[in-house]
């Protein structure tokens, strides 16, 4: 099976370095910034990670075109990538001790099946109470700016994180097992996956 990344992420190639694909990351050609409307945070990212698969399908034939786009809400307020340490300060204090969301828009494309499609999964986050010495110190030794609420769950800032409802992976950037299981539906992938117990709609 043949899969292109549109994205240079090292956490998403990671996530889909683990399975038997032959996987291609590439640069989407989307700007991102023209996607303005964030009064629906799920609609907001599922439109960025459209747009960047769509910047690339007349390239794919053959391969399955894979796009996402992963954003942090805290009380319906979308948390972007900060633009300094100051921002990311706030950003982690205003985490601190509470619950937000993490959302991931995802868009499959395979021509050669006809799949279009694009849906996005919601894990719920809570963090413990952070000290400041904590925050400081993260900033400056894993420089979180490439990141959106200023955080990765993969890396130190795990010690934060008290409780996790839904998709680990979610988390990282990329809701895998929806994915895999939206591509099998959809006659784009073919391998055995039981999935008669689940009520999980996509």
């Amino acid at each position: 099976m043949k899969i292109v990344l549109a994205s240079q992420s090292p956490r998403r190639k990671q996530i889909l370095s683990q399975f038997d694909i032959e996987l291609r990351c590439v640069s989407h050609l989307f700007d991102e910034s023209s996607v303005s409307n964030k009064k629906d945070p799920a609609k907001y990212c599922e439109s960025i990670s459209k747009g960047k698969a769509d910047s690339i399908s007349d390239k794919y034939n053959e391969e399955i075109i894979i796009a996402a786009d992963t954003i942090v809400v805290l009380d319906q307020k979308i948390l972007e990538k900060p633009d300094n340490k100051e921002d990311a300060v706030e950003m982690l204090k205003a985490l601190s001790g509470r619950t937000h969301q993490v959302i991931t828009g995802v868009t499959c494309i395979h021509n050669q099946s006809r799949l279009n499609a694009t849906f996005s999964d919601l894990t719920l986050v809570k963090f413990y109470e952070m000290d400041d010495e904590y925050i400081d110190y993260y900033i400056e030794k894993y420089k979180p700016f490439d990141k959106s609420g200023s955080y990765g769950i993969q890396d130190f800032s795990s010690i934060f994180v008290k409780s996790i409802d839904g998709c680990f992976f979610n988390v990282v950037g990329l809701p895998v097992s929806k994915i895999f299981l939206l591509l099998k539906q959809r006659g784009a992938l073919k391998f055995s996956l039981n999935t008669d117990n689940t009520n999980d709609n996509i």
